[in-house]
Order: structure tokens, then C-alpha cells, then sequence
């Protein structure tokens, strides 16, 4: 046995290994024990010396020479590159991660948000701050908290501007056609959220909530998601407890699925309804998807050539950072879909910095690639702005309404539309007179005929359109006088009337929008009826400066 070994080892000492081990590739044979010899100790040590090792994401560390400058160069290039665009990629997550929730403006602690990542508490905290610099989101009531920032409310908003007019027109159709529960969804296989929806006006109903997630993989929603698995069908049905839902995609002009229309309701009224809601949701998504085609032709101008022609604008944005940087890509996004070059030319920005940075957007699902090759604002960043407006409206518009109605001594209160009815969201209500007193409509929902705001809140639609969303029960003659008062709120940007059935009354309303230029809300100030007309110009203009403070607010 002694004897073996002594063989074994001296058959390594003469090929290089020691002890039994391999010689390190590179190596130099040394002299007769298989020792390197001092000068080649030291050649290799100068060698060492000489080599730099670069890490790459995801492949190990690569060594390479000091000579070779330009290849360490390129693999540091690679390297950093990959750093911030998983930077990106992470930050514009923590912006959804905010965003889509029912209220975007509750505050939600950096700890819970490390945790939806699966990050480090004090990385997740680093990059927030830096987030914060941005706008794209704001510090929370809470310590150590964040809700969605007022860049990603406008951003939002921007980015839905081109549809947001025709999608609730032809949502509360649905609505009133089917008489219950309308719902837009978008987003990723698995995160999906409801981006809209006009809620039943039947006290049994199915809610939906903007910025709730579509959990089950099984559901309508989701399966409709992806129409190649429909087959020939075009809708989707499922029952989930005592609700149904059916579902259609929606569809770009390139045959890409950009969000879900549903219906939900009752299991009990399904076989009444099921006939009437198909119908409608076949009306609605031809109503819809004309449109899309539509804003697709109104931005076709757009040069998204891929030539290297100069850029349109050569100013860096706004700081250093490459969140900083993304930000002139999304805003660019937001007014239409482009390609690479085209953003790239655009924003100013290098073609192969916007190209990772856009990589880093799509990665976040906040930017979708279509087979077309162009880039575009995914739809599910709709729903941002739309969650936000609601908790906006109370939380920082509520001081001015209170303001307004302390400084005019009037009652003032913000209604906002919710389908064919008036919600009232916040009221403050000065004294009517010795021996009076208004009755609160705060939180109540109220039929949009005889809303103060109502002519206000509709005044976007067009006349056809209001035709066909008008109650039956109301008389033509109703209909002609809310369209008259419609043309009046157009024309003036204010509207005074005497309030519907309630003698005694004048309503003064201006129009509130949204962060997509859409009227969705109004400011009202009511009073006794010799008191409003002796000072009618001075209230007026107070109503209209109210609405814009609002406006300010959700913009």
C-alpha cells in the first residue's frame, strides 16, 4: 500500500499536480518536486496583478486583462447597465405596488412594501427616498410611509386622456342597459386590476372596486384576458359562489388584448339578465374598440421612424438618476405609443440608454411591447388616477369646500359621478336661514335628474349620447331642458338653476376634472333664492374658483 501511494505521487509530481491535486490551467511546471521556481512565481504574480475581474448579473465573474481596455470596458458598461435598469425595473414596482390599490393615497409602510418585493428593508427604504425626489410617489401620514404621488396621478391620466370619455360613456350604457355591475380590468396574467367600473344601482348586487386584484387565474376576467384561449368564442363565463361574471377582451388594432369589459351580478339574475348583458357587452366593446382605432389614427403623425435622425429635443431631464430619467420616456409614452428611436429622439436621450430604460418599463409592467414593435403605456396604469380621485376629493379638497362655505356663508359640497346618479362626497352646510335647515346628502346617492351638478357632471357627453343614457321614465320635455342646461354649463363654464322640485332654491355648479381632462365631478353652492340671485355674478365665480382648486387637486 506504502509503495502505491510513493508511485502515485511521484507520477503527480511529473505532470504537474501536487499531492494528487490538478495544476491551475496557466500554471508553470516547476522544477523537479513539482515547486514553481521564484522567477516564475513572480511572472505570475505580475500577471495577477495585471487582470481585472468584472462581474456580470446572473453569468459569474470575468477576468480580463489591463491590456484589453475596450472589453473591460464594455463588460463594466454591461454591468452598471444592469444595475440600474433592476433599479428601475424595482422602483416603477414599488409605483404599482402603490398605485393599484382601491386608495392609492393611503399610506402603506416601507417595511410592507420590502416584503411585496422580497427586498432588503434598507434598499426598498433608499430607493423610496429617491422615488420621492421624482414625484412619483409622496410621503405617507404614517412614518415611514408612501402613497402615490401626484407625477403618477397626471401620468395616469395622460396616459388615458385619449379614451377616457368614449369608456365612460360606453361603460354607463352597460350600466343602464343591463342594470347591474360594469367592470374595466388590465394588466399581466396575475396581476390583474379593475381599472373602472360603474357600480349596479340595485341594493343586491356584485361591487367592484377600482384598484381590486383578479385573484382567481379561473375567473372571466382573467380568462378573457387571453382571447387565443377563448377559441371562437367571445365571451367568458364563470360562477364564482353566488356571483357570475362574463367577460369580453378588448382588442388594439393589432389584435392585442388591452383590457377586459365585464359584467357582474347575482347568481339570481342570471337567467333573466344573461341574454341582455351578452347583448350589451357586444355593443360596448364595438363602441370601445372604434375608439382605440380612432386614437390610434389622431396620433398617427407621430415620426417613429428608426433612422438616426437628430433629436427633437437635446435637454437632459430633470437630475441625474436614471428614475429621473424614465420619467420624459413615460410622459412621452403617455400621449401615444412610439418606438425605441422615436422616444429616443424625442426625449433626447442616448438610443441605447433608452433602450434599457424602456427594457426596465416593460419588465415593471408599467410599459407594454406590442408585435408591432411599438411601445405604449400599459392600460392598467389607467386605473392610477381614477382610484386616486375619490379619497383626493375629501382628504385636500374638503378644506376648500369647508373654506368656500365659511368665507361665502353658503352651503357648499363636491358631488362626483357614479353612473347615471350624483354621490356626494363632501358637504359643508351653513345655516339656510332662522328657524331652517338643509338636509346632508353626504354619502347618498342621488338620481343625476334633479342633482344640483347633474347638467355639470354630464355636460361632456354629446347630445345623441345623453339620449340614449336619459331615464325613460323622464318626459322628452325633461330631456330637452337638461340638454339646454348641458349647452348653458358648455358655453358659460358655470350653471345657476333653480333646484329641481325644492322651491326656494338656487344651485350654482362648475365642472371638476380628473387628471384626463374628463368632468367627473362638480362644485356646488346652494342658498335661499333671494339671497343667491342679489349676489349671483360674485357666486358664480366663487363656484368656478372652487371647481379649478379641485380641479388642481386631482391634477
Amino acid at each position: 500500500m506504502r509503495r502505491g501511494a510513493e508511485r502515485r505521487a511521484a507520477r503527480g509530481a511529473g505532470d504537474g499536480r501536487v499531492h494528487g491535486t490538478p495544476r491551475a490551467v496557466g500554471s508553470v511546471r516547476g522544477a523537479g518536486d513539482g515547486a514553481p521556481s521564484s522567477r516564475s512565481a513572480g511572472r505570475r504574480d505580475r500577471r495577477r496583478a495585471s487582470e481585472t475581474t468584472v462581474g456580470t448579473a446572473g453569468s459569474g465573474a470575468v477576468t480580463v486583462r489591463a491590456g484589453d481596455n475596450s472589453s473591460a470596458s464594455r463588460l463594466t458598461v454591461l454591468q452598471k447597465g444592469r444595475l440600474v435598469s433592476g433599479r428601475v425595473t424595482t422602483g416603477l414596482r414599488v409605483v404599482r405596488l402603490l398605485g393599484e390599490r382601491p386608495d392609492p393615497t393611503a399610506p402603506l409602510g416601507v417595511g410592507a412594501l420590502a416584503a411585496e418585493l422580497g427586498a432588503p428593508l434598507s434598499s426598498v427604504s433608499r430607493l423610496c427616498a429617491e422615488l420621492e425626489r421624482t414625484g412619483l410617489i409622496e410621503r405617507g401620514a404614517d412614518y415611514g410611509s408612501y402613497r402615490l404621488g401626484a407625477v403618477a396621478v397626471r401620468l395616469s391620466g395622460r396616459a388615458a386622456a385619449p379614451v377616457a370619455r368614449s369608456l365612460r360613456f360606453a361603460l354607463t350604457l352597460a350600466a343602464q342597459q343591463t342594470g347591474e355591475t360594469v367592470v374595466l380590468a388590465a394588466g399581466a396574467p396575475g396581476s390583474m386590476r379593475v381599472i373602472g367600473s360603474v357600480l349596479s344601482s340595485w341594493t343586491l348586487h356584485s361591487p367592484a372596486a377600482v384598484g381590486e386584484r383578479i385573484d382567481d387565474p379561473g375567473s372571466a376576467i382573467a380568462r378573457a384576458a387571453d382571447p387565443m384561449g377563448l377559441g371562437d368564442e367571445t365571451v367568458a363565463e364563470t360562477t364564482e359562489g353566488l356571483r357570475v361574471e362574463i367577460a369580453t377582451p378588448l382588442l388594439t388594432p393589432a389584435g392585442e388584448c388591452a383590457a377586459v369589459l365585464a359584467v357582474r351580478l347575482p347568481t339570481v339574475r342570471l337567467r333573466e339578465n344573461g341574454p341582455r348583458i351578452r347583448r350589451a357587452l357586444a355593443v360596448a366593446r364595438r363602441s370601445i374598440e372604434a375608439g382605440l382605432d380612432g386614437s390610434r389614427e389622431a396620433g398617427a403623425g407621430r415620426d417613429t421612424a428608426d433612422g438616426d435622425d437628430p433629436t427633437i429635443s437635446a435637454a437632459p431631464p430633470a437630475g441625474g438618476s436614471a428614475l429621473h430619467a424614465v420619467l420624459p420616456l413615460l410622459q412621452h409614452l403617455a400621449d401615444g405609443p412610439d418606438t425605441a428611436a422615436g422616444a429616443a429622439r424625442a426625449t433626447g436621450l442616448r438610443r441605447d440608454r433608452t433602450g434599457r430604460l424602456l427594457d426596465a418599463c416593460v419588465a415593471a409592467g408599467v410599459v407594454e411591447r406590442g408585435g408591432d414593435g411599438e411601445l405604449r403605456i400599459a392600460w392598467v396604469v389607467h386605473g392610477w388616477f381614477r382610484a386616486a380621485a375619490a379619497p383626493l376629493i375629501v382628504s385636500r379638497g374638503g378644506p376648500l369646500v369647508a373654506e368656500a362655505a365659511r368665507s361665502l356663508r353658503a352651503c357648499a359640497f363636491v358631488t362626483v359621478l357614479a353612473g347615471m346618479r350624483s354621490l356626494t362626497l363632501v358637504e359643508e352646510l351653513e345655516l339656510a336661514g332662522d328657524g331652517l335647515a338643509m338636509i346632508p346628502w353626504l354619502g347618498r346617492a342621488h338620481p343625476i335628474v334633479g342633482s344640483d351638478g347633474g347638467p355639470t357632471m354630464l355636460m361632456d357627453l354629446e347630445p345623441v349620447e345623453l339620449t340614449q343614457l336619459f331615464p325613460a321614465r323622464h318626459t322628452p320635455r325633461e330631456l330637452a331642458r337638461f340638454l339646454r342646461r348641458m349647452q348653458t354649463v358648455r358655453r358659460d363654464g358655470v350653471l345657476s338653476m333653480q333646484a329641481y322640485d325644492d322651491a326656494g332654491m338656487v344651485s350654482i355648479s362648475a365642472p371638476i376634472r380628473d387628471a384626463s381632462g374628463a368632468v367627473v365631478a362638480a362644485a356646488c353652492l346652494v342658498g335661499m333664492t333671494d339671497d343667491v340671485t342679489a349676489r349671483s355674478r360674485e357666486l358664480e365665480r366663487a363656484a368656478i374658483r372652487l371647481a379649478e382648486a379641485v380641479s388642481g387637486v386631482l391634477r
